[in-house]
């Protein structure tokens, strides 16, 4: 739970740095003037200006002090999993945020897909079969939760990029999953509907075992129209949320 004065402090600057009220290249003011604002002791402070510094939003500079990072050019996936804890307040941010993983994973299927089908003997397409029955026994239960889907998605996810080696691909891939999973609006915009998610990773499951390019083109194609179905209804979800 993230409820104590650190939290509270911490989240009240990488806020202002995610709005633009504090901008990159900007100096944070002292760790005193810092200490005096938030009314905690000047270790206090350096605990913050720790955890933000870990999270990407600033950095030390000698001679300078503490300065602000350009999130959207130097954010990692600990900044934007951070990020994700504003989704009420930053709505539009946190669409975007989720409109960019879904493209990049849209990448990685793609990429997938091109490698697996045409070689549909190069590797074992069974470990990925086995994941996604149990994606459709998730499904076939009516009160399955959203993060249940995701984490059976995420189970065929991870068996057909390990038929490709794994590797680095894998672990962004796992970081990604993580960060969708930080929100609730997300996960219910994205994995509220597990007959979805059935019918594609069905159809990638079988595109590799058989071998068919078509198919496989075919359940590609529809994921622009799904991403900005799911991405709509992320974004009524998060007003909805911001009241």
């Amino acid at each position: 739970m993230r409820s104590n004065a650190l939290d509270a402090v911490a989240d009240d600057l990488a806020l202002q740095i995610a709005t633009g009220r504090l901008r990159p290249g900007d100096t944070l003011p002292s760790i005193r003037r810092l200490a005096g604002r938030y009314e905690l002791n000047p270790s206090s402070i350096q605990q913050v200006l720790g955890r933000l510094r870990m999270a990407g939003f600033v950095e030390p500079r000698h001679g300078v002090g503490v300065v602000v990072r350009d999130i959207r050019l130097y954010g990692g996936i600990q900044t934007w999993q951070y990020l994700f804890r504003f989704s009420s307040s930053l709505p539009e941010l946190t669409v975007r945020n989720v409109q960019e993983i879904l493209e990049t994973l849209q990448l990685f299927y793609q990429a997938a897909l091109v490698k697996l089908v045409p070689d549909a003997k190069g590797a074992d397409p069974a470990p990925a079969r086995r994941a996604f029955a149990q994606l459709e026994l998730l499904a076939q239960d009516g009160d399955v939760r959203a993060g249940d889907v995701h984490r059976g998605v995420l189970g065929v996810l991870r068996a057909v990029l390990a038929g490709l080696g794994g590797g680095v691909t894998l672990g962004l891939l796992n970081s990604m999953g993580d960060v969708l999973a930080e929100v609730p609006e997300v996960l219910e915009a994205l994995y509220g509907d597990a007959s979805e998610h059935v019918w594609f990773w069905g159809n990638v499951v079988t595109a590799w075992e058989t071998g068919d390019e078509g198919l496989a083109r075919e359940t590609l194609a529809v994921l622009d129209a799904w991403h900005a179905a799911a991405l709509a209804r992320l974004r009524d979800r998060l007003d909805l949320a911001g009241g």
